[in-house]
């Protein structure tokens, strides 16, 4: 089974870690963003009233699966977010820092194992207990739940995922059919204290709603969803 949710915003903002000043963005929630935002939504505490890096969450999401689909083109604006200057505040109080966002993005969330009971349970009545966000606290979200499917594996190639793809031993991509590709190397896991556990490279459409067409999945997790041919991350 896997439990299946949009999730909207008039900005996100995924910052990429080798971003110092200026921050830029992936062009969709990398897995540790989509951990805390399911997190958020099905009541677990990140234990930040103890430690101001704790990610207590991870404890909980042991076996979860994910997938994440772009559900619309990719936008992008800049805006100068005015900053308070805590190296030189005598100097200047505030200082204009460049943020890259992603406007109005439309996401779509695939959640398998792990807490998907739990979770299900809150998208089914529209509720959640924390805030949701896209990347930053005011990037607020709205959530639309879209339902509960069983998952098949396809069969045969090559297969036009509609999600962004981890990349695989294996795997083969036709760059061509799918109008090109995007690579970009993601966080996959972190530990409690927000370090660093797992990384992983992915694939995506430069369309952001596009598909990537696959020659061969190699070990490539992929299973049918609905309308859906998804491509899972491994599990956390």
């Amino acid at each position: 089974m896997a439990t299946v949710f949009d999730v909207t915003s008039p900005m996100a903002m995924f910052r990429k870690p080798y971003t110092t000043t200026s921050s830029v963005s992936y062009a969709f929630p990398p897995p540790t963003a989509v951990a805390g935002l399911i997190s958020a939504i099905s009541g677990i505490s990140n234990g930040s009233d103890k430690s101001g890096c704790g990610a207590q969450y991870w404890k909980d999401l042991s076996g979860t699966s994910i997938a994440v689909g772009i559900r619309g083109k990719v936008s992008w604006m800049s805006q100068a977010l005015n900053m308070w200057n805590v190296k030189n505040p005598g100097k200047n109080a505030h200082i204009q820092v460049k943020h890259q966002f992603v406007a109005r993005p439309r996401y779509r969330i695939y959640v398998s194992g792990g807490i998907e009971d739990r979770l299900d349970g809150y998208l089914k009545r529209g509720a959640f207990v924390y805030t949701p966000c896209l990347g930053t606290a005011y990037a607020l979200a709205d959530l639309e739940y879209v339902g509960r499917f069983g998952s098949a594996s396809p069969d045969g190639g090559p297969l036009a995922l509609d999600t962004i793809v981890p990349w695989t031993d294996g795997m083969t991509v036709d760059v061509l059919s799918s109008g090109g590709a995007f690579k970009e190397r993601v966080p996959l896991q972190f530990d409690v204290g927000r370090g660093l556990v797992r990384a992983c490279s992915v694939i995506y459409s430069p369309a952001g709603d596009g598909k990537v067409v696959v020659k061969e999945r190699g070990e490539l997790d992929v299973s049918l969803c609905g309308e859906d041919l998804v491509a899972w991350f491994p599990a956390w």
